[in-house]
């Protein structure tokens, strides 16, 4: 995803599952997120991020 894209609370893919987006860094074109299932915390870049409008708030399961 493009960085501008990104925005803090939204549900993301992302190589190793899905995370919630905690905080963005424009400047950097990273993003804070949190991993759903272990609730680590880690910056990666936003063009490694996948929108994924099937996604809700507190559940990661496809509709």
């Amino acid at each position: 995803m493009q960085t501008k894209d990104v925005k803090q609370g939204m549900w993301v893919e992302y190589p190793q599952g899905i995370a919630e987006v905690i905080e963005v860094d424009p400047d950097h074109d990273t993003a804070l997120i949190e991993n759903l299932k272990d609730h680590k915390r880690i910056h990666i870049q936003c063009s490694e991020l996948k929108d994924e409008p099937q996604l809700h708030g507190g559940c990661s399961d496809y509709y």
